[in-house]
Parts: C-alpha cells; sequence; structure tokens
C-alpha cells in the first residue's frame, strides 16, 4: 500500500523540524547480503533535469543494539529484545559528533516505522513529541504498529 513520508524543515516553530523514520534495503559491497537499515528522512529531492529522475532523500541512520543478537555463520544478526519484542536502536554518528547520514534513492524505502523513545523511570523533561527523535539516545522499533494503522 502507498505511505505517506513527511520531512519538514527547521522552522521555529518546529526548531528540529518533523523527519519521519523508516525502514531502508541494504546492499552490502562485502557480502552481497540485502539487509534493512532503520534511517530518518530529513529532506526528500527532486533532481531538475530530463528525463526526471526518481526522487532521492537524505536520510540520517540508526544502529540496531548489540546487546540483542544472534549467530549465523559467524555473522551477528540482531534480534528483538526480550520480553517486549522490539529492536533496540541508537543515533549512528560521525566521529566529529554529528549524525551518518547519505543521499539515497525514494525507491529503497521498504515502510514508514515508528521509533518510541527508551528512557528510564520518566522521560526527560526537555522531551517533547517534536524533539524526542533528537533528544532520545535509545530506541525501540515498534514492530506491533505501523504508520497507516
Amino acid at each position: 500500500p502507498t505511505q505517506t513520508v513527511q520531512a519538514v524543515p527547521v522552522s521555529e516553530r518546529l526548531p528540529f523540524g518533523r523527519a519521519n523514520t523508516v525502514l531502508v534495503s541494504h546492499e552490502t559491497l562485502l557480502t552481497f547480503f540485502i539487509g534493512y537499515l532503520v534511517a530518518q528522512v530529513r529532506a526528500i529531492l527532486q533532481p531538475i533535469c530530463h528525463p526526471v529522475p526518481p526522487p532521492l532523500i537524505y536520510v540520517e541512520f540508526f544502529n540496531f543494539s548489540n546487546l540483542h543478537y544472534y549467530m549465523v555463520d559467524n555473522i551477528h544478526i540482531a534480534a528483538p529484545a526480550p520480553k517486549i519484542e522490539m529492536f533496540l536502536v541508537q543515533r549512528r554518528f560521525q566521529s566529529n559528533g554529528r549524525p551518518l547520514g547519505d543521499i539515497i534513492p525514494l525507491d529503497n524505502v521498504r515502510q514508514v516505522v515508528q521509533l518510541i523513545p527508551k528512557f528510564g523511570v520518566k522521560a526527560p523533561k526537555e522531551m517533547t513529541c517534536d524533539n524526542c527523535l533528537d533528544v532520545g539516545r535509545e530506541f525501540y522499533l515498534n514492530s506491533f504498529a505501523d504508520k497507516e494503522t
């Protein structure tokens, strides 16, 4: 089914913007293994040329946690956290502290997904629904709902 992806730029009202999270297909060059990555869509790009190419997106990536995994042929495979059956992810950063991002084809998006911030007994006071992906450090990948339900 058709899904909508949002990437609202930073503004006075939304100092972090508003950007959906998605599951994207990813082929590793070393093993030709097709896997999936979680990413936050920060911008939707339409190159201006003729013929009109498919849209591109600028995304910032998340890593699956190393806390929960199993081994298959000496390869770490991410596994859901026990008891809650949701994958744990963290934002991926460059050595300079900025989020790791890339420009990829919009066609690589497989599904819009929901991330739920993981925090202790209570949420940080500064966390809101508009900034939780930027303030939070770890997130659960909600496998029980999607954006369209």
